[in-house]
């Protein structure tokens, strides 16, 4: 092997490593979301489910304490925010449906929002948080649906996610070990 080919393999060798190691802070840098996926989007998180009444004056045989997370693209206003069943029906317990009044809203940071003219709003590219107890009613694996509904930019918009909560029976959906899973999961941080 002759010099001047040893010397072009470094040379292309020490680009590589240079091109890499310029790479490299860029790759570590966590990068974080600023968007909201839909114009109006809806997380929700099972907190706990616990047998026993709520002071919602509903007769339940048990609690789901849900977290809800709405995010909008656009500045929404005139927030409602509804609790289904799967096919669209209100939540009922012992045949009277279920309202979620006037939940607390507030944002990420945890700063309370009180309604305004225009009810509770979320600014563009905002959140809001809030915490539902829902009462459920039998052993069960309940299907709940939360609905939220808005006027962004004069027209109306909405969106909707489910949660499942067990109460009084096993619940067989795998669980996410760190390590492995048998669905997607999400991280939020």
């Amino acid at each position: 092997m002759s010099t001047c080919q040893s010397r072009q393999r470094w040379g292309v060798a020490a680009v590589i490593v240079m091109a890499l190691a310029g790479l490299a802070p860029t790759l570590t840098r966590p990068v974080f979301a600023n968007e909201p996926l839909n114009e109006l989007g809806v997380e929700l998180r099972l907190v706990e489910t616990a047998p026993g009444k709520i002071l919602t004056g509903a007769l339940a045989t048990g609690v789901a304490k849900i977290e809800v997370l709405v995010e909008a693209r656009e500045a929404t206003s005139d927030l409602e925010l509804r609790v289904l069943r799967p096919d669209g029906s209100a939540w009922t317990v012992n045949g009277r449906p279920y309202a979620a009044f006037h939940p607390e809203w507030s944002t990420p940071a945890g700063t309370r929002l009180e309604s305004g003219a225009h009810g509770v709003s979320v600014p563009a590219r905002g959140a809001l948080h809030t915490t539902l107890l829902v009462p459920l009613e039998g052993a069960a694996l309940h299907e709940i649906v939360v609905a939220v509904k808005g006027v962004s930019g004069g027209a109306p918009i909405a969106s909707q996610a489910i949660v499942r909560a067990a109460l009084g029976v096993p619940d067989h959906r795998p669980v996410d070990d760190g390590t492995y899973a048998h669905f997607p999961v999400k991280e939020v941080k």
